[in-house]
């Protein structure tokens, strides 16, 4: 009898199927939440997949894009996605629906092409999404089309609603703009009671043709920074942004924002707003006159890295060639040791010793001393007050006349430019830019461009004619002034002193006298020179009244009147021994020390140095002691930026501890191993941060120590 077989063929056990999930949504509101969007999309596939357990369903990843749009698949959840697919770690991507994946039928056919080449498919908690028969595919297609529909129809009707508020003038939101507030309750923006002020000084400032860095530079001397903002990342955190320092960038982006004489702008059509506006239209378009043209710089300029601190440099010229005497030096005859100061013409500089000036090189040492010693004695000759004060009537009776006619034609062209560009603008409101297409659009942005270079020249002609008001000073005043002078200018430093002329004193002129010989007659010193020194008298009476000096600089603009221009005679002979003479208008023998100058020498690199901490607390003590007034012109004093001298400041609000190791510190180069910008950045910390971070400075300095050792 044959044996039958009691035992069953064994299961076979189902292959494992690694399975990844993919969330998304679109807008920051449903992230955040405790239950936001992304996690119920989640829960659902994860239960989803409990149910095939059974086939060999496992969780390897979940990907979720918070707060991105499905119309592109550029996004990081996505990304990551397809390099797991491509490794071969996921055989299966589960979704809530399909147009959480995407809402494109661009972006669709790629991707199920590149599922297919990895051998892994598409499924969806909630839909059928087979793909095995073509009324599976021809339903996915249709199902991404309606979802791209979707998404450009809203997108239409939310840009249709901003279209429709801006024309009634509601802010169509974004981030509050600086000087303003939003109410919520009521949608409308509010004018800030601290920010507001500011905007306006801006506005008048830049419309004064005070250039935007010295703008912003003002504004971070007296403490002032921009918005602080809280940011709101993808992930739902917040950050703090803004409470920066002012940068002529971001003024020049707040001056041309029409926000502030109350429109709205969108989609490059400007509505009347309902908010108030912080400054007149007026002086929005002379602001914007002033940053959209390029203005001629306020005087000579300065450099900060001049070796030797030329007192001279930007101000002296050469009579004879009309050019610029170029500060310069030479060790010759006196070794390394020390070298000799010169201001050359540019004309031997640059044709050498073929040149025929005849001025060539001046001390430099013996120029300066006779400037500060001419503008010392000057006060003690009253011919020098009259002929200041009958060059003050000079101005008014010829130099006035002459600019308010220039004013008045400058005012009429400006009515005419407005006129055309107005018609420009009807035309373009009446349907022309179809007809005439480019032409107008060329046509209106010329005009726009003359319209703004005549409100420059308006103004500027405006400050000329000022000026000319301005400088019926008495002979009190004057002599006043000059007083002033001979008092503070020789117990200033080098640097404060070369800042102080520069303010007042326009032009310094050198020139070779060339006096034909008569019979009889003393010949005159091979190298008798005129000097002609140029001031502005009123800019000096205003420098001498009781104002901030830093103040009187920045709300100068160029040299607009012709300058008083004060002659001397000066024999430079007996320079090569040390002192010159003034042999008019007055006589005076001028010793200006030795010859030659100790060169710089490189500073040996010592053992052991002290931070920047050291020279932060000096800094703060000369600020609480009223030494300087603010953070500009104790930036200006030291010869540094403003943005160095807060950054330096920072490290006093470091916590004590710190500071305390700091101030201790000696070492070689102690800025390689604390450095200032990192250090101070650490004040912005709270305090248990500021140690944890502080801590790794350590331990990186005592690994460096130990290492040389």
């Amino acid at each position: 009898m044959p044996r039958s077989d009691s035992n069953p063929s064994p299961r076979t056990a189902p292959a494992s199927v690694p399975v990844a999930i993919y969330t998304r949504v679109s807008t920051d509101n449903q992230v955040g939440g405790r239950f936001d969007s992304c996690e119920s999309q989640a829960a659902i596939c994860r239960e989803h997949i409990e149910k095939h357990a059974g086939d060999g369903w496992y969780e390897v990843a979940c990907y979720t894009d918070a707060a991105y749009s499905g119309g592109s698949m550029n996004r990081p959840g996505v990304q990551a996605l397809k390099r797991q697919i491509e490794s071969g770690g996921v055989k299966v991507v589960l979704i809530y629906k399909l147009e959480r994946v995407m809402r494109s039928t661009d972006e669709w056919i790629p991707f199920r092409a590149f599922l297919k080449k990895h051998a892994c498919r598409l499924e969806s908690a909630t839909e059928d999404l087979s793909e095995s028969t073509p009324s599976g595919r021809l339903k996915n297609i249709l199902m991404m089309g309606f979802s791209q529909y979707e998404r450009e129809n809203t997108a239409e009707k939310t840009l249709a609603k901003m279209q429709q508020q801006a024309k009634r003038g509601i802010w169509n939101g974004g981030m509050v703009p600086y000087g303003y507030d939003y109410d919520a309750k009521a949608q409308v923006l509010r004018p800030n009671a601290t920010e507001a002020p500011v905007v306006r000084r801006v506005f008048e400032l830049a419309a004064k043709l005070v250039t935007l860095t010295e703008i912003a530079h003002l504004l971070n001397a007296e403490g002032l920074r921009t918005k602080g903002r809280e940011f709101r990342r993808r992930d739902g955190k917040i950050d703090q942004v803004g409470a920066q320092l002012f940068r002529s960038d971001g003024l020049r982006l707040l001056l041309r924002n029409p926000v502030y004489r109350g429109a709205i702008r969108f989609a490059g059509q400007e509505y009347a707003a309902r908010h108030e506006p912080l400054v007149p239209s007026e002086l929005w378009e002379k602001a914007n006159a002033a940053v959209s043209t390029t203005l001629p710089r306020a005087g000579p300029r300065v450099s900060d890295r001049d070796m030797h601190a030329h007192l001279l440099k930007g101000l002296a010229h050469c009579g004879c060639c009309n050019r610029a005497l170029v500060p310069t030096d030479s060790t010759k005859h006196a070794g390394a040791e020390k070298v000799y100061r010169y201001y050359a013409c540019s004309t031997i500089m640059r044709q050498r010793e073929s040149s025929p000036c005849p001025v060539g090189r001046v001390s430099a040492d013996a120029l300066e001393r006779v400037v500060v010693i001419f503008l010392s004695e000057v006060s003690k000759h009253p011919a020098v007050a009259a002929a200041a004060i009958q060059h003050s009537e000079t101005l008014k009776t010829k130099d006035r006349p002459i600019l308010v006619a220039e004013l008045s034609a400058i005012q009429k062209q400006l009515e005419i430019v407005g006129k055309k560009f107005k018609h420009c603008i009807q035309a373009v409101e009446a349907g022309g830019a179809d007809v005439l297409g480019d032409s107008l659009r060329e046509r209106a942005t010329e005009l726009r461009a003359e319209k703004d270079r005549l409100i420059v020249a308006r103004e500027q002609k405006r400050q000329q004619v000022d000026a000319c008001d301005a400088t019926q000073l008495t002979e009190k005043r004057i002599l006043g002034a000059l007083e002033r002078v001979a008092e503070i200018l020789p117990k200033m430093d080098v640097s404060a002193r070369r800042e102080f002329i520069h303010l007042f004193v326009e032009r310094v002129e050198v020139r070779k006298r060339s006096v034909r010989q008569r019979a009889g007659q003393p010949a005159e010193p091979a190298r008798m020179m005129e000097v002609k020194v140029r001031l502005h008298v009123p800019r000096l009476v205003e420098a001498m009244d009781e104002k901030s000096f830093s103040e009187t600089r920045l709300q100068r603009s160029a040299f607009t009147t012709r300058g008083l221009a004060l002659e001397s005679k000066v024999d430079f002979t007996r320079a090569h021994r040390g002192e010159v003479t003034i042999t008019a208008p007055f006589t005076k023998v001028v010793p200006f020390g030795s010859v030659a100058r100790p060169a710089p020498r490189p500073v040996p690199a010592p053992t052991e140095q002290q931070h920047a901490i050291h020279r932060a607390h000096k800094w703060q003590r000369m600020l609480k002691d009223k030494l300087v007034p603010h953070r500009f012109a104790l930036a200006k004093q030291e010869q540094v930026t403003p943005g160095h001298v807060t950054r330096m400041l920072r490290l006093t609000e470091l916590m004590p501890e710190i500071q305390d190791y700091l101030l201790k510190l000696r070492a070689v180069n102690p800025a390689r191993h604390f450095p200032l910008r990192e250090i101070g950045e650490l004040a912005k910390l709270d305090p248990e941060a500021q140690k944890r971070a502080f801590a790794r400075f350590q331990r990186q300095f005592s690994a460096r120590i130990g290492m040389s050792q």
